[in-house]
C-alpha cells in the first residue's frame, strides 16, 4: 500500500518542478529579451523647430555646409558671432565675448523633449569644467515676446546655473546648418570656430562624446 500512495506523490512533485522549471525558463527569456530591446532601443529622435526661416535661395547657401571636426574646425560666420544675444537677466552677450575660451553653445527649447534630457548633462558639465576654462551658453529658439515667462520658470525649474538667452531666427539658421532640428549642441574651441557639432541627444551615447570633445578642445588650446 505504501508504494502505491507515493506514486501519485512522486507525480505531483514531479509536476510542481516541471512548472517551477518553465516558469524560470519563461523569466529567464523575459530578462534576456527585455535587455536586448533596451540595447537596441533608437535614441530619442530630435524634435524639428517650427516656423524657422528658409534659408536663401542661392548656390552658396543651399550647398551643404563644411562638417566640422577637431582636425578641421569650421568657423561660423561674422554675423553669428557678432550678433548681440539676449540673455534672460536682462544682459547681453555676443559670442565673440568668449574669446579664449571653450564653449558649449547649446540650441534646445523648453516643449522639446530630448532637450530637457540633456540640460542637466549641460549643467554638469558647466560645473566640473569651469576651472578648465570651459564655458556654457544656452539659446532656446522659442520667442521671446510670448514664451520668456515658460523660458524663465523652466530655468528656474532646472536649476539652469549657466548664462540662457535667445537666438534669434538669423542666429538660428547660423548655426543649424541646415538642420532644422533641437537640441543641438556645437563646441567651440578658444579661437571660436565649431569642432564638434552634435544634433539630437542621447545620454549613454551623447555625454561620452561631448565630454571626449570638451577635454581635446582644452588640451589643443
Amino acid at each position: 500500500m505504501a508504494s502505491q500512495n507515493s506514486s501519485p506523490q512522486k507525480q505531483s512533485s514531479w509536476t510542481l518542478t516541471r512548472i517551477g522549471l518553465l516558469g524560470s525558463a519563461l523569466l529567464l527569456i523575459a530578462a534576456v529579451a527585455s535587455a536586448i530591446y533596451k540595447k537596441n532601443e533608437p535614441a530619442p529622435a530630435p524634435s524639428v523647430v517650427p516656423n524657422r526661416p528658409a534659408m536663401p535661395n542661392n548656390a552658396a547657401a543651399t550647398a551643404r555646409p563644411p562638417q566640422p571636426s577637431p582636425a578641421n574646425p569650421v568657423a561660423l560666420p561674422t554675423t553669428v558671432m557678432e550678433t548681440s544675444i539676449n540673455l534672460l537677466d536682462g544682459k547681453a552677450k555676443k559670442l565673440t565675448d568668449y574669446a579664449g575660451k571653450v564653449v558649449i553653445v547649446d540650441l534646445w527649447a523648453t516643449w522639446c523633449g530630448p532637450c530637457r534630457q540633456e540640460i542637466p548633462h549641460l549643467i554638469e558639465m558647466a560645473r566640473d569644467y569651469k576651472s578648465k576654462g570651459v564655458e556654457v551658453i544656452g539659446l532656446t529658439t522659442e520667442n521671446p515676446q510670448t514664451d520668456a515667462e515658460d523660458v524663465k520658470k523652466f530655468t528656474k525649474e532646472f536649476k539652469i546655473t549657466y548664462p540662457v538667452g535667445w537666438a534669434n531666427p538669423q542666429m538660428q539658421v547660423g548655426l543649424m546648418s541646415g538642420r532644422n532640428v533641437i537640441p543641438q549642441t556645437l563646441i567651440l574651441g578658444r579661437d571660436g570656430k565649431v569642432r564638434n557639432h552634435f544634433v539630437g541627444f542621447s545620454a549613454p551615447i551623447s555625454v561620452p562624446q561631448m565630454k571626449a570633445a570638451l577635454d581635446e578642445a582644452i588640451a589643443a588650446s
